[in-house]
């Protein structure tokens, strides 16, 4: 049975991690030890304020250590809360969203299987502290070989110089054999095009993107080793 590729670049959040729950535990202990009640209201402005921050992120309109207090910022300031220290606060809820290690339905499965054929790297955007905790703390630790954070590389999905790092330093020659797997069009999909790699989008739920950035888009895990084995 021919396998087309022997490395995979696997995007953590929303593609293996449920981390909306992830994020609504962590943000909701958060806001409590700060005397800011968690209502779905005020997570859900929450999400919608750090989602915009890490998009200003990838566009280069935000540094990544401002990313990090200015999303309380803006969230405490929309719904009229008393001013905190705001890099105090991230600090908690990075300490609090490293201990949320949720799975996705079925992704724990897939990526033992996966590992049977291929050598597994996560290719992340998030920081340092939770991803280094969620992913000590996964059921899938065993099965993948190893991690990439962009706070650790300095430099953030879809930049080609966050893969060329991956490139040098697993000694990729022969990028034809690598395929970067992932649920953001704008991140791993954009990145894995950038760095000249087929990729693949995991859509969960959601529709087909149809976008020209995009070799393969899957709705579930299983359809994926129909892509690896041609």
């Amino acid at each position: 049975m021919h396998k087309n590729y022997d490395i995979v670049l696997l995007d953590a959040d929303e593609t293996v991690y449920d981390f909306k729950l992830a994020e609504k535990t962590a943000v909701s202990l958060t806001l409590k030890q700060f005397g800011v009640e968690p209502t779905d209201e005020v997570v859900r402005l929450y999400s919608a304020v750090n989602l915009s921050c890490w998009k200003m992120l990838e566009r280069g309109e935000l540094d990544r250590e401002k990313l990090k207090s200015y999303r309380f910022q803006k969230l405490f300031e929309q719904i009229g809360a008393p001013s905190a220290d705001y890099a105090a606060v991230n600090a908690t809820y990075e300490d609090h969203l490293s201990r949320q290690a949720f799975l996705l339905d079925g992704a724990l499965d897939f990526i033992k299987k996966l590992h049977e054929y291929c050598r597994i790297y996560m290719a992340t955007n998030g920081l340092t502290v939770p991803q280094t905790g969620r992913f000590d703390r996964a059921a899938f630790k065993p099965y993948v070989d190893g991690i990439y954070i962009s706070e650790q590389i300095g430099v953030s999905k879809p930049e080609k110089a966050y893969f060329d790092y991956i490139f040098r330093d697993l000694n990729i020659t022969d990028t034809s054999r690598v395929i970067m797997v992932g649920d953001s069009l704008t991140s791993d999909m954009r990145g894995g095009r950038n760095a000249g790699l087929t990729t693949c989008h995991y859509l969960g739920g959601a529709e087909p993107s149809h976008s020209d950035l995009c070799d393969y888009e899957i709705k579930t895990y299983d359809e994926f080793f129909d892509i690896l084995f041609n």
